[in-house]
């Protein structure tokens, strides 16, 4: 027990990090735009821990603004994907019949398409920037939210205690917001956080493509993107933004799994 709290404390420790650099980023004025001519693709210094890109900019500031690209995408996305897809599970397992039919029919859907092509193929409908982005990706989000919702539902509606309540003569929606949500909230909690690793990972892949945050704004998918193109001359220009990446969708899934076993063993209990 005292090992899996060390875990989560660990990812923890490196998702607050970003999230403080997000933080750092937005009330903190940076220069992240400015071009300084002689320092092009200078590689990590102690002026500048991460080096500079082909244009001169400091990679460090533009990590740290990626930073607050992606978790406010991944936040806005993930937020409208869990209302959405728990509302729309919950009605449909609740209501069964032809709303629930419906429902399924809809997440077979979305789920016959790979989730970043489908994302790829609105965004290019909709357009690169970033509330398309938002857009797209919300759009892809939801099914998990809602699959789970529903069959988490599905599972406990004819419960006794869900019994007793409509013997009592309780309203439909009164017992799902008391006696159904808070207990499918914990799967849903540990789905967020799954998604939210995903939403990151796609938001750079949409990014990197072209399709997502347009220059010269930062986001770490189009710093990579620029980076590949010097890759011989100037590894610092990828190894920055894919090590930010990296970190923080490797501690928040590490999160993720450990909150999980640390839910299931309560449960056990």
């Amino acid at each position: 027990m005292i090992k899996m709290i060390k875990n989560i404390n660990a990812s923890l420790l490196v998702v607050l990090f970003w999230f403080v650099c997000a933080i750092l980023g937005t009330f903190i004025s940076l220069n992240e735009n400015d071009i300084f001519l002689n320092k092009i693709l200078e590689g990590p210094s102690w002026e500048n821990w991460c080096g500079y890109d082909h244009l001169g900019r400091s990679i460090c500031e533009r990590i740290i603004l990626g930073a607050r690209t992606s978790l406010c995408v991944a936040f806005v996305v993930v937020l409208i994907s869990f209302i959405v897809g728990t509302i729309l599970g919950v009605v449909g397992a609740w209501c069964g019949g032809i709303y629930d039919k419906l429902l399924v029919i809809l997440i077979d859907i979305f789920m016959a398409f790979p989730g970043i092509l489908l994302a790829i193929a609105l965004a290019g409908l909709l357009g690169p920037g970033i509330l398309n982005t938002v857009i797209a990706l919300s759009i892809v989000s939801w099914v998990g939210f809602s699959r789970l919702a529903r069959v988490q539902t599905l599972s406990i509606k004819n419960r006794d205690h869900i019994i007793a309540a409509h013997a009592l003569g309780t309203l439909e929606y009164r017992i799902t917001l008391k006696h159904v949500l808070p207990l499918i909230m914990a799967p849903l909690i540990i789905e967020g956080t799954i998604s939210f690793a995903s939403v990151i990972i796609a938001e750079a892949s949409l990014s990197f493509l072209g399709l997502g945050i347009q220059p010269p704004a930062a986001s770490w998918g189009s710093m990579i993107k620029d980076g590949s193109q010097y890759m011989l001359v100037a590894p610092h220009m990828v190894l920055g933004p894919g090590f930010a990446i990296l970190s923080l969708v490797l501690c928040i899934n590490f999160f993720g799994d450990n909150l999980r076993s640390k839910l299931d063993i309560m449960e056990s209990k």
